[in-house]
């Protein structure tokens, strides 16, 4: 197929252009590089399946261009970094919201069919213990992440049911591995190594979420393409496992071999828009078939890892 992603220079992003060149496709990366890194796809420039467009969502003219002739979308393009929503709500809105309305319309001049969309749990917002499902309401977001997510979800199934389009969209838990841009993983491993005899931890470090490796996030972005075959198909996708933020501090320190004096900010978050506690129903994504490789504490573990140089493979 001739496959277009946005995003695709991003963590997420470009492990998917690494799977997609795999299975033989052909793959355009819309990027603004803004989150992502051109090097990330480097080991691609030489393949002729594979070519990369730098530029934004915003641009309309450019957008309209570069999804001429595409079979498929991959849209993964977004402000990912949920706490920067807080002191600027415009850029989940213009990053989020705005643009994948761009995108749509696009789509719907290029009659380009088919969609899938990395929302998240965000969307979901603050239920506590509560395992949410798919049909899972009403949906009260409590950052703008979420909220922008669930919005840019709401366009597209109105583009589906306007214009004949088939979707897909996976709302995931944490997702961690190579190429790790942001979080609290990479936040805790950076700062460690510019002094690691202190680490502050947001909140009470009780917070408590699901972890997934990335690659097996990838895993499941395959199955549900290629197995769901319903007009609009929506999946959780978690590791029925979850970590502390005390417990992932633990981890990357052991793997440090360091032992920092530990602070913390008070409070159930870490910020705003920040939720202390998060449960995903993935029994449906179970059902077709879907298994993570990795739980929520070896997912860290192996991120560490490779982060470290301590595991060449990814």
């Amino acid at each position: 197929m001739k496959i277009l992603v946005t995003g695709g220079a991003g963590f997420i992003g470009s492990h998917l252009v690494d799977h997609l060149l795999r299975e033989g496709h052909e793959v355009k990366v819309y990027d603004n590089l803004s989150g992502g890194n051109r090097d990330f796809l480097k080991h691609h420039e030489k393949n002729k399946r594979f070519a990369f467009v730098k530029a934004d969502l915003a641009d309309r003219k450019t957008l309209r261009k570069e999804s001429k002739k595409i079979e498929m979308v991959f849209h993964l393009a977004a402000n990912s970094d949920i706490s920067k929503g807080i002191s600027d709500p415009s850029l989940d809105f213009e990053q989020t919201t705005h643009h994948t309305f761009n995108l749509l319309q696009a789509m719907k001049e290029n009659g380009v069919k088919k969609i899938f969309f990395t929302s998240g749990s965000g969307i979901y917002g603050d239920v506590g213990s509560t395992y949410t499902k798919e049909n899972f309401g009403p949906l009260i977001p409590v950052s703008m992440y979420g909220a922008t997510k669930l919005s840019a979800e709401a366009m597209i199934f109105a583009f589906s049911n306007f214009f004949d389009i088939q979707v897909w969209v996976l709302r995931p838990a944490n997702i961690i591995g190579p190429r790790l841009t942001h979080g609290v993983v990479f936040d805790f491993v950076k700062r460690l190594k510019k002094d690691s005899k202190k680490l502050q931890i947001l909140g009470d470090g009780r917070q408590s979420k699901s972890y997934l490796y990335v690659l097996d996030v990838i895993r499941a972005i395959d199955l549900v393409t290629k197995k769901a075959k319903q007009k609009i198909n929506i999946f959780n996708i978690a590791s029925n496992s979850f970590i502390t933020v005390n417990s992932i501090a633990d981890v990357i320190t052991k793997e440090m071999n360091i032992n920092p004096k530990r602070s913390w900010t008070g409070g159930k978050i870490g910020w705003k828009g920040d939720v202390a506690k998060v449960r995903i129903n993935n029994s449906k994504i179970t059902k077709l078939g879907w298994k993570p490789k990795y739980n929520s504490r070896q997912a860290v573990q192996k991120t560490v890892r490779v982060v470290l140089g301590k595991d060449a493979k990814f």
